[in-house]
């Protein structure tokens, strides 16, 4: 999008917008560990400058006193406990009062916790998929009250996605229950290194020439090459050129492969968007979609001895040990590929997010910001008002700055009137490791209320101080400066700039280029349905069968095989009622969009 587009001063028309949405339901979410299509107004909001004025902290040092919060997530394998005394830890103590602990639950014990009905402090959950449960559950708390008390900066940042959220996830009720993380207005002016797309051990690829590759036909050539030049790794493990794992349900079968379909998931288990479309497709009975394409991929790979034997058994921690031990050639993001780069970067060696395909992942617009990770506190809760106070920090200047930055005086300090990272702050971050993650700077950026992009009124910089031109060249290590260079570039994220700028590539806002303003807005606003509870099983039973099939399909031992297992899913996905949830769906979010005045 074109900067002039995106510079937007849209307070008044969002909250026109979140008026108007308001007779609809559901989200604008993605599942998986990718962000929402949505977005929010310069100063991360929607229509406020108040919040420079408006303070986090005071100067008092509150750890002495700190309460441990208890914070639950739907997903494993977060890192964040394993740093309790982190700078990041120690400065949210000693302005807030509070320690946060991670409780991670998968899907089952998510569903086990809800209904035993004693929660943690805090929940991180997709409002359209367990907000019916904990509201009429009575597992969490409205927090009209309490952000009226104390939360000054989410009153003063996000006032948008307050009224959406009382208006879209309330089940009615018209209260506040569920704050998104990642606000963010526009694209970043400069783009950091992609942490999503597929992501190929660099040093083999580029040993090989860097060939193009534009199909998936040609990443698993690439893959038989490499996989030929290194079949072991140094202690003698075997290498397979890919792998997935099975506790993320059906993740595995859409993002690694939005290179080439740029779809992303919703709220249900079934239903994708491609980046460039306005309806969504159901991706187990259009045969063009991410699913399809995975189905193919690995099915080749599997005949071609590439695919990992573990790959329909796997849980997250097993392949994030196998990438860790050198044993995976190609992934779909750079955090799944265990702590190899934290190990080996600085040697040049490691995993870089490569161009391949049609799609990047960069350049989101997110009013609503990632809504499937929203928060809400529990009933259950003896300290409310301490995770009121928490939750604020987290939409505050400070304590966005804070997160996405580090502490000021020891990661970075003010240099005649602009925050400026200290040299030792980019050692240590290029020098990657343990004692870089000790810090809990960007540990967990699910946790951020405000996008790094956001600017900081009172200083006029981004909240993320690495995304700066001048920082992105210096915070590289021996790895990314050896991709900068191949691709005559200064940063990473400039191959992916260049190339979308070359009509090479498209990203996420690609769609947006030509469009006024007011459209989008809108067209990142619009809200994704809600399924009824009875669509809701079938769409649970479908997301079981594509995981039961997936398993047929992929070990086919050849192409006709392929082709009688491919017509026995399709039949059976029919069958099980995936018509009724895309009719039903695509309808009402046709009825969405003209709710917000788009075709």
């Amino acid at each position: 999008m074109r900067k002039k587009k995106l510079a937007l001063s849209t307070g008044a028309a969002l909250m026109a917008l979140t008026a108007a949405l308001t007779a609809c339901s559901g989200n604008n979410g993605n599942n998986g560990a990718s962000p929402s299509t949505s977005s929010a107004s310069p100063s991360a909001s929607s229509g406020s400058t108040a919040s420079a004025s408006a303070s986090a902290t005071d100067d008092v040092d509150k750890s002495k006193d700190a309460v441990t919060l208890r914070l639950l997530i739907n997903e494993t394998g977060s890192k964040w406990n394993n740093y309790p005394d982190s700078a990041i830890q120690q400065e949210i103590a000693k302005k807030i009062g509070v320690k946060i602990e991670y409780v991670e639950a998968d899907d089952n014990k998510f569903g086990v916790l809800l209904a035993g009905g004693d929660l943690p402090d805090i929940v991180r959950a997709d409002p359209t998929k367990y907000g019916k449960q904990l509201i009429e559950g009575n597992l969490i708390i409205p927090m009209d009250d309490l952000v009226a008390q104390y939360g000054k900066d989410i009153t003063a940042n996000v006032p948008t996605v307050l009224d959406f959220s009382k208006q879209n996830w309330s089940q009615g009720t018209g209260n506040l229950y569920f704050l998104p993380p990642q606000i963010q207005p526009k694209p970043a002016d400069n783009v950091i290194p992609l942490s999503i797309g597929a992501t190929i051990r660099w040093d083999f690829y580029k040993e090989i020439g860097a060939p193009a590759m534009n199909s998936t036909d040609d990443v698993l050539n690439v893959l038989e090459q490499i996989v030929a030049k290194h079949p072991t790794t140094e202690d003698g493990k075997k290498v397979y050129g890919v792998s997935m794992w099975q506790d993320w349900d059906v993740w595995p079968y859409i993002y690694p492969f939005q290179f080439l379909t740029g779809q992303t998931g919703a709220n249900t288990n079934t239903m994708v968007k491609g980046a460039m479309d306005t309806q969504f497709t159901n991706m187990l009975t259009d045969e063009s979609s991410a699913y399809w394409t995975a189905m193919e991929f690995y099915n080749k790979a599997n005949r071609k001895g590439l695919l990992d034997p573990d790959a329909l058994t796997m849980k997250n921690n097993d392949y994030m040990a196998k990438a860790t031990a050198g044993q995976i050639i190609m992934g779909p993001a750079d955090w799944a590929m265990g702590d190899f780069n934290k190990q080996n970067a600085n040697d040049g060696k490691g995993f870089m997010v490569v161009p391949v395909g049609q799609y990047a992942w960069f350049g989101e617009i997110k009013p609503l910001g990632w809504s499937d990770k929203s928060y809400s506190i529990s009933k259950s809760s003896k300290n409310p008002e301490k995770a009121m106070e928490f939750l604020n920090y987290l939409y505050s200047y400070e304590g966005a700055r804070t997160l996405w930055s580090g502490v000021k005086g020891v990661q970075w300090d003010m240099v005649d009137g602009k925050p400026q990272l200290k040299e030792e702050t980019f050692a240590l971050k290029n020098a990657g490791g343990t004692d870089w993650e000790k810090t809990g700077v960007a540990l967990d950026i699910n946790l951020i209320g405000l996008g790094g992009a956001n600017v900081d009124p009172t200083d006029g910089e981004p909240l993320d101080l690495f995304t700066s031109k001048d920082a992105l060249s210096k915070g590289l290590n021996q790895l990314q400066q050896d991709f900068s260079s191949f691709y005559g570039v200064t940063s990473p994220g400039e191959v992916f700039v260049k190339q979308v700028a070359e009509g090479k590539l498209k990203n996420f806002t690609s769609r947006f280029e030509s469009m006024p303003e007011e459209q989008v807005i809108a067209e990142n606003t619009v809200v994704t349905p809600d399924l009824s509870d009875d669509l809701k099983k079938v769409d649970g039973q479908l997301k079981e069968l594509a995981m039961r099939y997936a398993g047929k399909i992929i070990l086919a031992k050849d192409d006709a095989a392929f082709a009688k297992a491919k017509s026995e899913a399709l039949e059976a996905f029919k069958k099980a009622g995936a018509d009724d949830v895309t009719k039903y769906y695509t309808e009402k979010y046709a009825e969405n969009r003209k709710a917000n005045g788009l075709q």
